[in-house]
């Protein structure tokens, strides 16, 4: 499938954390499956990174107790109604890799609270299967995951 690059740029735009994030999720700790708000940013692949206070009902939610990914929905609104719809895989990040997620995700939305991953917060990335962005007239659009990582 072909994207134009202008509609795949419109999508990593929209999703790289500006914009409110709700994430739902399919398994996890707490056997809730959200939707949960969540603050995101994109990695230089457009990885959903999402972060959470540690421990909390949203981290739990994310975290499988079997150590394995989590399936997961981000829901990201646009301002002009329209949706875009990121589903995937989640895993919490441990050191090394959270450092270098919290540096990706403070190029994107700096906040103060990612000086505290790993003793407080936490981060998470998603592994992106599918994307799709939904028109406030309910039309869908498929991205293809490559054109989106390609971004």
């Amino acid at each position: 499938m072909t994207q134009s690059t202008d509609l795949v740029a419109h999508v990593r735009a929209l999703a790289a954390g500006q914009h409110p994030g709700m994430v739902q999720v399919a398994r996890g700790a707490t056997g809730r499956r959200g939707p949960y708000p969540v603050r995101h940013a994109l990695d230089g692949a457009g990885s959903p990174l999402l972060l959470v206070t540690a421990d909390d009902p949203v981290d739990l939610a994310l975290t499988a107790p079997d150590s394995h990914d989590v399936a997961a929905v981000l829901g990201i609104a646009a301002p002009d109604g329209s949706r875009i719809w990121i589903s995937g895989w989640s895993t919490r990040l441990r050191e090394p890799l959270a450092r270098r997620a919290a540096l990706e995700f403070a190029a994107h939305r700096p906040v103060a609270d990612l000086l505290d991953v790993g003793q407080g917060h936490a981060l998470h990335r998603m592994d992106v299967a599918e994307v799709r962005l939904e028109h406030p007239d309910g039309r869908w659009i498929e991205i293809d995951p490559e054109a989106y990582a390609e971004g």
